[in-house]
């Protein structure tokens, strides 16, 4: 004697297996992808140690400029100008990411590093410009939390 299933059975079986599966595997997958992704605080970590190596990068123009390094005055695109540029792509791409700061302070900080590289052609030399790329990196810190503000 051969048993048999219903067709119509084996079909309702067969959608409740494949249901189960689906929740399953959804369940399990934004479990992994929940545990996976990156916190908040993670975001706002990655950024500010962004902004850090950006106020790292402004200093150490700073004190070139203060010890009077030979390629600042160069003209063109000497290191004064390059190592402003590349403050520039690194602020950009760090305030991009920081969606607490506001717009005003983002022109503030995109205004004095602009400055800073129109002053570059004839200042990059003077003790004032050292001072005022020093101060760009102050607001950075200040902005992005890194130092209290005063």
């Amino acid at each position: 004697m051969v048993l048999s299933t219903p067709q119509a059975r084996r079909h309702r079986q067969l959608v409740v297996v494949a249901l189960a599966a689906f929740l399953l595997g959804g369940v399990l997958g934004g479990l992994a992808g929940r545990s996976t992704a990156p916190t908040p605080a993670d975001r706002v970590a990655t950024v500010r140690e962004q902004a850090r190596q950006t106020s790292a990068q402004l200093r150490v123009l700073s004190l070139h400029v203060e010890a009077g390094a030979a390629s600042l005055g160069a003209g063109g695109d000497a290191g004064a100008g390059l190592a402003l540029r590349r403050a520039e792509d690194d602020l950009t791409r760090a305030l991009g990411q920081a969606p607490w700061i506001t717009a005003e302070r983002r022109d503030a900080l995109m205004t004095h590093l602009h400055e800073l590289e129109r002053a570059a052609r004839s200042a990059a030399t003077s003790a004032s410009f050292a001072a005022d790329v020093d101060s760009l990196a102050t607001e950075v810190d200040t902005t992005f939390g890194l130092r209290p503000t005063s």
